[in-house]
């Protein structure tokens, strides 16, 4: 019976025992529902299977297995394999691996070599009428310049793949050859004021007491004619030269009374608008300056004014500014045109949108009239205004567009105009109307009987007056007995220019210099007097002092 009773008792048991594991197994089901870390102990995740993997890298290969995830820059560290940060990999460094993968690492390595190579002369030729047709002569022999390149080249697992110059640097700068070429001048020489001096053939020339007396200043064959300025004792002259280098010209300074003298550079790069010297004994020069650009006009203005004295040997003596750089104005990029007064004190300036006056020793700048800007200039250049100081600097001349207040926008393609204004008083008026885009005023000296003029351009096509042909005009400063100075045929035309008086008080030898199919020619605006002075048609820039 006890037996009996024990095998009941250890019967009965069982469902309890069941009971008992079925409460623990809910228990353990809740908390895992809320979150508990412990059920991922009783169940872990099933195991990826390895990542079988091959890697080549320098004709050399090696396999085996990484656990999936694992990036190309561990599978690397882990078997071990370095590379450099030039190196390519495939797949990249950041890749995760989860298939299959074969990793191929090109080794990437480079060399510099630095070399030098001969940069041959140039030839450039000057024609001078003042030598016999056919005769030659050498004025600057050439010599070639040298440079150092240095090339870089690239190697993909030992090939070499790319070979590219990564920089030059000149050693010595190839010095051009100039030849002279003797040309034919068959007009008479005539008497002549002054200095007159002028750009030919990329060189300087000099004519003085008589055009039959051509002196060459500077034969370098290289000024761009931007710059052409004589110094108020007749010494020194100022002018820009072309670079080679990543600037558009450089200024450049010679003692023109000792011909024993080499050009001195003043170390101041990318004037394209201003440069001028003041008046006195020492070398001072003021200049603008505009920054290179690639796109056109190949500039963008700073609009600034600045001086520099410097001694004769281009020692740089003080350094000022007076104008901050400023990009004021729609059309600021093209730049201001600066007219410097015969006393040094004030400068005349122009820009696309006003015209005024800056006193140099203040620094205070005075707007005397505002412009309507051309509106169609909305391209590679802007069109500035005309302006001229008259004889006596009371007053000067202007080209204005639509009306002489600037207020009111003209549509009207003939309606430029030329205007005074007074400066005591800063009244404008009017003084010739439908002149031309590029009619350029510029007064004379006043002359021994008291009387002035100003000579201009007048567009033949008022209407088409950006393209027109135009003549040279004369008028009083009043604006009246206006006529026609050259060319005198009705047939004829010349390209729109600033002219340049003669610096005399005699209306006798008062000439007027101009530019007429690329040569220099002398008119006398009163007596209808015209002599041509060059023959080679390369005539750019010329001053009158």
């Amino acid at each position: 019976m006890f037996s009996s009773h024990f095998f009941n008792k250890k019967q009965n048991s069982q469902p309890l025992k069941a009971g008992i594991l079925l409460l623990f197994l809910c228990l353990l089901l809740s908390t895992a529902l809320s979150g508990c870390q412990s059920v991922e102990l009783l169940f872990p995740p099933a195991q990826s299977d390895p990542i079988r993997l091959q890697i080549e890298k320098s004709g050399q290969t090696l396999t085996g297995t990484v656990a999936a995830g694992t990036s190309v820059e561990q599978a690397l560290t882990q078997f071990e394999i370095s590379f450099q940060p030039d190196d390519v990999l495939s797949p990249p460094a950041s890749t995760l691996l989860q298939a299959d993968t074969t990793i191929r690492i090109t080794a990437i390595n480079f060399q510099e070599e630095t070399s030098q190579r001969i940069v041959p002369f140039k030839s450039q030729t000057v024609r001078n009428e003042s030598i016999p047709e056919g005769e030659t002569y050498i004025i600057q022999a050439g010599q070639n310049g040298l440079e150092e390149i240095t090339t870089k080249s690239t190697y993909e697992d030992g090939e070499l793949v790319s070979k590219v110059v990564s920089s030059r640097r000149t050693l010595q700068d190839a010095v051009p050859e100039i030849l002279m070429y003797g040309i034919k001048a068959e007009h008479a020489p005539i008497q002549i004021p002054g200095k007159l001096i002028y750009v030919s053939n990329g060189g300087a020339w000099m004519l003085e007491g008589s055009t039959g007396s051509r002196t060459p200043l500077v034969t370098s064959g290289d000024l761009d004619g931007r710059v052409l300025d004589l110094s108020s004792n007749g010494e020194w002259l100022l002018y820009t030269r072309k670079t080679q280098n990543d600037e558009i010209n450089s200024l450049w300074m010679l003692k023109i009374s000792d011909w024993n003298a080499q050009p001195v550079s003043l170390r101041i790069e990318n004037v394209i608008h201003f440069a001028a010297w003041l008046p006195g004994e020492s070398l001072r020069v003021l200049f603008s300056t505009v920054t290179p650009q690639e796109s056109a006009p190949g500039w963008r203005a700073n609009n600034d004014l600045r001086l520099r004295i410097v001694s004769d040997t281009g020692m740089i003596m003080t350094d000022e500014v007076l104008v901050e750089e400023n990009q004021s104005g729609e059309y600021s990029w093209w730049g201001t045109e600066f007219h410097l007064s015969s006393d040094g004190r004030k400068l005349l300036y122009a820009d696309p949108g006003s015209i005024g006056e800056i006193d140099r020793l203040t620094g205070e700048k005075t707007e005397l009239a505002k412009i309507q800007p051309y509106e169609k200039t909305r391209s590679d250049w802007a069109w500035v205004p005309g302006v001229s100081w008259s004889s006596d600097e009371s007053a000067l001349f202007f080209t204005y567009h639509g009306a002489i207040d600037g207020n009111t926008r003209s549509y009207d393609p003939t309606d430029f105009n030329i205007g005074k204004i007074l400066r005591d008083d800063e009244q404008a008026v009017e003084l010739k109307k439908k002149t031309g885009l590029f009619s350029y005023p510029v007064a004379s000296p006043a002359f021994e009987n008291g009387t002035a003029f100003v000579a201009f351009m007048q567009a033949i096509s008022p209407l088409q007056s950006e393209s027109s042909r135009y003549r040279l005009m004369l008028m009083g400063e009043d604006g009246l007995n206006i006529k026609i100075v050259f060319p005198l045929d009705e047939e004829d035309y010349i390209t729109p220019q600033q002219v340049i008086w003669a610096p005399t008080t005699d209306a006798r030898q008062s000439w007027i210099a101009l530019s007429y199919q690329n040569n220099l020619w002398l008119v006398n605006p009163f007596t209808g007097i015209y002599n041509q002075i060059t023959i080679d048609q390369s005539v750019s820039k010329m001053i009158w002092e």
